[in-house]
Protein backbone atom coordinates (compact mmCIF):
# COMPACT_ATOMS: atom_id res chain seq x y z
CA UNK A 1 0.00 0.00 0.00
CA UNK A 2 2.07 2.88 -1.27
CA UNK A 3 -0.56 5.10 -2.87
CA UNK A 4 -1.39 8.05 -0.67
CA UNK A 5 -4.97 9.09 -1.40
CA UNK A 6 -4.40 12.81 -1.86
CA UNK A 7 -1.56 12.28 -4.32
CA UNK A 8 -4.07 10.60 -6.65
CA UNK A 9 -7.17 12.68 -5.95
CA UNK A 10 -7.29 14.27 -9.44
CA UNK A 11 -7.12 10.81 -11.02
CA UNK A 12 -9.93 9.59 -8.76
CA UNK A 13 -12.12 12.61 -9.54
CA UNK A 14 -11.65 12.01 -13.27
CA UNK A 15 -12.70 8.38 -12.83
CA UNK A 16 -15.81 9.31 -10.83
CA UNK A 17 -16.96 11.68 -13.55
CA UNK A 18 -17.25 8.73 -15.95
CA UNK A 19 -20.20 7.16 -14.10
CA UNK A 20 -23.69 8.49 -13.29
CA UNK A 21 -23.87 7.07 -9.75
CA UNK A 22 -21.63 6.24 -6.78
CA UNK A 23 -22.24 4.30 -3.60
CA UNK A 24 -20.15 5.47 -0.65
CA UNK A 25 -19.62 2.93 2.16
CA UNK A 26 -18.07 4.24 5.37
CA UNK A 27 -16.85 2.53 8.50
CA UNK A 28 -17.50 4.45 11.73
CA UNK A 29 -14.93 3.93 14.52
CA UNK A 30 -11.46 4.86 13.32
CA UNK A 31 -12.85 6.24 10.07
CA UNK A 32 -15.57 8.84 10.63
CA UNK A 33 -14.41 9.29 14.23
CA UNK A 34 -11.07 8.56 15.91
CA UNK A 35 -10.75 5.48 18.10
CA UNK A 36 -11.65 6.40 21.69
CA UNK A 37 -10.91 4.79 25.06
CA UNK A 38 -14.63 4.16 25.55
CA UNK A 39 -17.01 3.36 22.64
CA UNK A 40 -19.57 5.85 23.99
CA UNK A 41 -17.05 8.69 23.59
CA UNK A 42 -16.73 8.23 19.81
CA UNK A 43 -19.11 11.03 18.87
CA UNK A 44 -19.54 12.32 15.35
CA UNK A 45 -18.59 15.98 15.02
CA UNK A 46 -21.25 18.42 13.83
CA UNK A 47 -19.06 19.23 10.80
CA UNK A 48 -18.78 15.59 9.72
CA UNK A 49 -22.51 15.06 10.30
CA UNK A 50 -23.27 18.03 8.05
CA UNK A 51 -20.99 16.65 5.32
CA UNK A 52 -22.79 13.29 5.46
CA UNK A 53 -26.20 14.93 5.24
CA UNK A 54 -25.06 17.11 2.31
CA UNK A 55 -23.62 14.10 0.47
CA UNK A 56 -26.75 11.99 1.02
CA UNK A 57 -28.87 14.71 -0.59
CA UNK A 58 -27.05 14.35 -3.91
CA UNK A 59 -29.11 12.38 -6.45
CA UNK A 60 -25.99 10.77 -7.94
CA UNK A 61 -24.72 9.47 -4.59
CA UNK A 62 -25.92 6.81 -2.12
CA UNK A 63 -24.23 7.05 1.28
CA UNK A 64 -24.14 4.59 4.15
CA UNK A 65 -22.27 3.45 7.25
CA UNK A 66 -21.28 -0.17 7.94
CA UNK A 67 -20.17 -0.71 11.51
CA UNK A 68 -19.45 -3.38 14.08
CA UNK A 69 -21.84 -1.53 16.38
CA UNK A 70 -25.46 -2.65 16.62
CA UNK A 71 -27.84 -1.22 14.04
CA UNK A 72 -29.78 0.80 16.61
CA UNK A 73 -26.62 2.27 18.10
CA UNK A 74 -24.95 3.25 14.82
CA UNK A 75 -28.13 4.90 13.54
CA UNK A 76 -28.33 6.88 16.78
CA UNK A 77 -24.62 7.79 16.73
CA UNK A 78 -24.75 9.11 13.14
CA UNK A 79 -28.26 10.52 13.29
CA UNK A 80 -28.72 11.10 9.54
CA UNK A 81 -32.03 9.82 8.18
CA UNK A 82 -31.22 9.56 4.49
CA UNK A 83 -28.27 7.18 4.89
CA UNK A 84 -28.37 3.41 4.73
CA UNK A 85 -26.80 1.51 7.64
CA UNK A 86 -25.21 -1.86 8.29
CA UNK A 87 -24.97 -2.88 11.94
CA UNK A 88 -23.12 -5.82 13.50
CA UNK A 89 -20.76 -5.97 10.48
CA UNK A 90 -23.76 -6.08 8.16
CA UNK A 91 -25.73 -8.85 9.88
CA UNK A 92 -28.54 -6.28 10.11
CA UNK A 93 -29.19 -3.61 7.47
CA UNK A 94 -31.39 -0.53 7.35
CA UNK A 95 -32.31 0.93 3.96
CA UNK A 96 -35.34 2.81 2.63
CA UNK A 97 -37.03 2.65 6.05
CA UNK A 98 -36.82 -1.14 6.16
CA UNK A 99 -34.67 -3.47 8.23
CA UNK A 100 -33.13 -6.63 6.80
CA UNK A 101 -31.67 -9.18 9.20
CA UNK A 102 -29.58 -12.13 8.09
CA UNK A 103 -32.01 -15.09 7.97
CA UNK A 104 -29.60 -17.50 9.67
CA UNK A 105 -29.42 -15.49 12.91
CA UNK A 106 -32.57 -16.95 14.39
CA UNK A 107 -31.72 -18.90 17.53
CA UNK A 108 -28.33 -17.24 18.15
CA UNK A 109 -29.49 -14.45 20.47
CA UNK A 110 -30.46 -16.69 23.41
CA UNK A 111 -27.11 -18.49 23.35
CA UNK A 112 -25.23 -15.21 22.97
CA UNK A 113 -26.94 -13.80 26.05
CA UNK A 114 -25.67 -16.81 28.04
CA UNK A 115 -22.17 -16.24 26.67
CA UNK A 116 -22.23 -12.53 27.55
CA UNK A 117 -23.55 -13.28 31.04
CA UNK A 118 -20.71 -15.76 31.62
CA UNK A 119 -18.13 -13.32 30.25
CA UNK A 120 -19.35 -10.65 32.67
CA UNK A 121 -18.88 -13.10 35.53
CA UNK A 122 -15.44 -14.31 34.36
CA UNK A 123 -14.13 -10.78 33.74
CA UNK A 124 -15.19 -9.12 36.99
CA UNK A 125 -11.63 -8.99 38.26
CA UNK A 126 -10.18 -7.49 35.09
CA UNK A 127 -9.98 -3.73 35.53
CA UNK A 128 -10.75 -1.76 32.35
CA UNK A 129 -12.42 -4.55 30.38
CA UNK A 130 -15.75 -3.90 28.68
CA UNK A 131 -18.09 -6.67 27.55
CA UNK A 132 -20.68 -5.37 25.11
CA UNK A 133 -23.83 -7.27 24.11
CA UNK A 134 -24.91 -6.18 20.61
CA UNK A 135 -27.79 -8.69 20.28
CA UNK A 136 -26.33 -10.63 17.34
CA UNK A 137 -22.63 -10.21 18.19
CA UNK A 138 -20.60 -9.29 21.27
CA UNK A 139 -17.47 -7.20 21.73
CA UNK A 140 -14.85 -7.58 24.45
CA UNK A 141 -12.89 -4.30 24.58
CA UNK A 142 -9.51 -4.42 26.30
CA UNK A 143 -8.01 -1.05 25.33
CA UNK A 144 -7.99 0.06 28.98
CA UNK A 145 -6.77 -3.26 30.42
CA UNK A 146 -3.23 -3.17 31.84
CA UNK A 147 -3.05 -6.22 34.11
CA UNK A 148 -4.05 -8.93 31.62
CA UNK A 149 -2.53 -9.76 28.23
CA UNK A 150 -4.70 -10.10 25.11
CA UNK A 151 -3.84 -13.80 24.99
CA UNK A 152 -5.13 -14.24 28.56
CA UNK A 153 -8.39 -12.53 27.66
CA UNK A 154 -8.67 -14.65 24.52
CA UNK A 155 -8.19 -17.76 26.65
CA UNK A 156 -11.14 -16.77 28.84
CA UNK A 157 -13.30 -16.22 25.76
CA UNK A 158 -12.29 -19.61 24.36
CA UNK A 159 -13.28 -21.32 27.62
CA UNK A 160 -16.66 -19.57 27.72
CA UNK A 161 -17.39 -20.52 24.10
CA UNK A 162 -16.33 -24.15 24.57
CA UNK A 163 -19.94 -25.39 25.08
CA UNK A 164 -20.91 -23.84 21.73
CA UNK A 165 -18.38 -25.25 19.22
CA UNK A 166 -20.72 -24.94 16.23
CA UNK A 167 -22.30 -21.60 17.11
CA UNK A 168 -19.69 -18.85 17.36
CA UNK A 169 -16.40 -17.61 15.98
CA UNK A 170 -13.97 -15.01 17.35
CA UNK A 171 -12.32 -12.23 15.34
CA UNK A 172 -9.80 -9.68 16.55
CA UNK A 173 -9.96 -5.96 15.85
CA UNK A 174 -8.21 -2.91 17.29
CA UNK A 175 -8.00 -3.73 21.02
CA UNK A 176 -11.19 -5.75 20.80
CA UNK A 177 -12.31 -9.35 20.37
CA UNK A 178 -15.51 -9.87 18.41
CA UNK A 179 -17.77 -12.88 19.02
CA UNK A 180 -19.92 -13.56 15.98
CA UNK A 181 -22.35 -16.25 14.87
CA UNK A 182 -20.68 -18.99 12.89
CA UNK A 183 -22.39 -17.81 9.72
CA UNK A 184 -20.56 -17.12 6.47
CA UNK A 185 -20.98 -13.36 6.54
CA UNK A 186 -18.77 -10.27 6.76
CA UNK A 187 -18.61 -6.65 5.62
CA UNK A 188 -17.74 -7.76 2.10
CA UNK A 189 -20.90 -9.81 1.78
CA UNK A 190 -22.82 -6.93 3.39
CA UNK A 191 -21.51 -4.59 0.67
CA UNK A 192 -22.72 -7.01 -2.00
CA UNK A 193 -26.10 -7.36 -0.28
CA UNK A 194 -26.50 -3.58 0.02
CA UNK A 195 -25.56 -3.09 -3.62
CA UNK A 196 -28.31 -5.56 -4.50
CA UNK A 197 -30.86 -3.92 -2.18
CA UNK A 198 -30.11 -0.40 -3.41
CA UNK A 199 -30.77 -1.67 -6.96
CA UNK A 200 -28.96 1.08 -8.85
CA UNK A 201 -29.74 0.44 -12.52
CA UNK A 202 -27.08 2.71 -14.00
CA UNK A 203 -23.34 2.08 -14.18
CA UNK A 204 -21.78 2.88 -10.82
CA UNK A 205 -18.61 3.07 -8.76
CA UNK A 206 -18.53 1.83 -5.19
CA UNK A 207 -16.24 3.60 -2.72
CA UNK A 208 -15.35 1.98 0.59
CA UNK A 209 -13.39 3.68 3.38
CA UNK A 210 -12.37 1.76 6.51
CA UNK A 211 -9.57 1.29 9.00
CA UNK A 212 -9.82 -2.16 10.56
CA UNK A 213 -9.27 -5.81 9.69
CA UNK A 214 -13.02 -6.28 9.24
CA UNK A 215 -12.93 -3.72 6.42
CA UNK A 216 -10.43 -5.85 4.49
CA UNK A 217 -13.34 -8.19 3.66
CA UNK A 218 -15.02 -5.29 1.87
CA UNK A 219 -11.81 -4.25 0.10
CA UNK A 220 -11.50 -7.82 -1.14
CA UNK A 221 -14.89 -7.99 -2.89
CA UNK A 222 -14.78 -4.62 -4.65
CA UNK A 223 -13.64 -4.59 -8.27
CA UNK A 224 -10.93 -2.70 -10.13
CA UNK A 225 -13.34 0.04 -11.14
CA UNK A 226 -14.30 0.64 -7.51
CA UNK A 227 -12.30 2.69 -5.01
CA UNK A 228 -11.02 1.34 -1.69
CA UNK A 229 -9.32 3.49 0.95
CA UNK A 230 -7.61 2.34 4.12
CA UNK A 231 -7.52 4.82 7.01
CA UNK A 232 -3.94 4.39 8.20
CA UNK A 233 -1.31 2.60 6.16
CA UNK A 234 -1.06 -1.15 6.70
CA UNK A 235 1.26 -3.59 5.00
CA UNK A 236 -0.67 -6.21 3.10
CA UNK A 237 -3.93 -4.28 2.94
CA UNK A 238 -6.11 -4.91 -0.10
CA UNK A 239 -7.08 -1.23 -0.30
CA UNK A 240 -5.93 0.72 -3.35
CA UNK A 241 -5.20 3.91 -1.40
CA UNK A 242 -4.57 5.05 2.15
CA UNK A 243 -4.95 8.24 4.14
CA UNK A 244 -3.12 8.99 7.34
CA UNK A 245 -5.96 9.10 9.84
CA UNK A 246 -9.63 9.78 10.49
CA UNK A 247 -9.01 13.55 10.47
CA UNK A 248 -8.15 13.31 6.76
Amino acid sequence: MKRYLFSYIAEIEKHLRTVPHCILFLDYDGTLVPICKEPTLARLSSGTKKVLKDLSSKPFLSVGVISGRSLGEIRKMVGARDLFYGGNHGFEIFFKNRVWTHPELEGFTARLKKVVRELHIRSRGIKGILVEDKKFTASIHYRNVTTYSPSSIRAIITEVLAPYPDAFTVARGKKVFEIRPLVEWDKGKAVERLTELLSIKSKLVRIYIGDDQTDEDAFRVLGKGDITIRVGSRKGSRAQYYCRGSSE
